[in-house]
């Protein structure tokens, strides 16, 4: 069976901590659950059935779910239709897992994190009309993390074999993909012997493009490699500087360049202007962050706390000014799950449910709260 490695981060802070302040009233909101798309494969209340992210395309919303540390493939897209109030499967692809949603140009598309056929080759799935294709280009690429677009080429963060190089380029559109080496202090590192060589995470920001680097055996390195010169080239180390809750498969689950920061989710949220120091941002009454989303000149943070009587308590937060830590409380309500992830738009947001420690007979459940964005 495969397996994902879950990278214990250490406990220990070196951030510094903000603490967030309510500014305004919060407001009463209503929310609606519009399903579980996924109960038609999977069975009640199985991890599975979690939305990892949701995206909004088209005017539609599409989310991901499925479990690739259980191997629950193949997996079905589904997607929400605004006009029609409907869901609808947009496409079964041959994978274990949909954890990601990117959009490479102007094309949405999907990485394939584990095929379920054989790993010569590594797959991608982009959005074409309502059907999704799938491109099967990535020699050796048994796990495909993340995708980007950079300069008009088209990277891909791998999970591959002991002795390669965890990151590939495309300079035909996706047609096909080359591995890039990577250096460290000058050498050029050598992944051999290592049984973990993963790349979660590829983003750009001040213009720079850069990647998280997990690499190890017994004992597991998390670095941040930037790109230069048609390589990468190791930039700091951040195993001691960020810690993680775990609440998916990935070490981080949401990222957005922000007002000149870059801001991710590991269960808590931070904030770095360099990729060295990080701020750590704290939520009064929000034990974890789930995810972010930037609409329009805003970032909208989804928080989550366990109460006594294991429901939770689901809050969403807003940042629209350029301190970092000014964030202020728009609502919050109970429910019986934490949530995973949000997608904003005009009259409100959609928030995906699911808890990944759990079995729940709503794990998938998706509701639609009304609340103006514009507000």
């Amino acid at each position: 069976m495969k397996r994902f490695i879950c990278v214990l981060l250490v406990i220990t802070f070196l951030t510094a901590v903000s603490g967030c302040s309510v500014h305004t009233p919060i407001d009463d909101i209503t929310y609606i659950e519009l399903g579980i798309p996924t109960s038609s494969r999977y069975s009640k209340g199985i991890r599975a059935r979690c939305p990892w992210d949701m995206i909004i395309w088209n005017e539609n919303l599409y989310v991901g779910s499925g479990d690739y540390d259980s191997n629950a493939g193949p997996v079905d897209i589904w997607c929400y239709d605004k006009k029609e109030n409907a869901w609808k499967n947009t496409g079964t692809v041959l994978e274990e897992e949909i954890s990601r949603f990117c959009i490479v140009g102007d094309t949405l598309v999907t990485p394939g994190i584990d095929p379920t056929e054989d790993w010569t080759y590594g797959n991608y799935y982009k959005l074409d009309g309502d059907t999704w294709i799938k491109v099967r280009s990535i020699s050796g690429g048994m796990h495909n993390f993340d995708m980007v677009e950079y300069n008009g080429r088209i990277f891909c963060g791998l999970g591959v074999a002991s002795g390669e190089y965890p990151i590939v380029c495309s300079s035909d559109n996706g047609e096909t993909f080359a591995p890039i080496k990577m250096y460290k202090n000058g050498a050029l590192l050598d992944t051999s012997g290592s049984q973990k060589v993963r790349v979660y995470d590829l983003f750009v920001f001040n213009n720079a493009l850069y990647a998280t680097f997990m690499y190890g055996d017994t004992e597991i390195t998390y670095d941040l490699y930037r790109y230069e010169n048609e390589t990468f080239v190791y930039d700091n180390q951040w195993y001691q500087k960020i810690h993680q809750v775990k609440y998916t498969n990935n070490i981080i689950g949401g990222k957005a360049e922000f007002n000149g920061n870059m801001f991710f989710t590991t269960g808590y949220l931070y904030a770095t202007a360099d990729m060295a120091n990080f701020t750590h941002i704290n939520f009064p009454n929000a034990q974890t962050v789930y995810d972010i989303s930037v609409y329009k000149n805003t970032l909208y943070a989804l928080c989550g706390e366990q109460k006594e009587d294991g429901k939770y308590v689901i809050s969403v937060w807003k940042n629209d000014n350029e301190e970092v830590t000014d964030f202020q409380e728009l609502f919050n309500f109970t429910y019986d799950i934490p949530p995973l992830s949000i997608a904003c738009y005009n009259e409100g947001f959609y928030l995906g449910m699911g808890d990944y420690n759990s079995t729940h007979e709503k794990n998938g459940m998706i509701l639609s709260v009304d609340y103006k964005t514009s507000k």
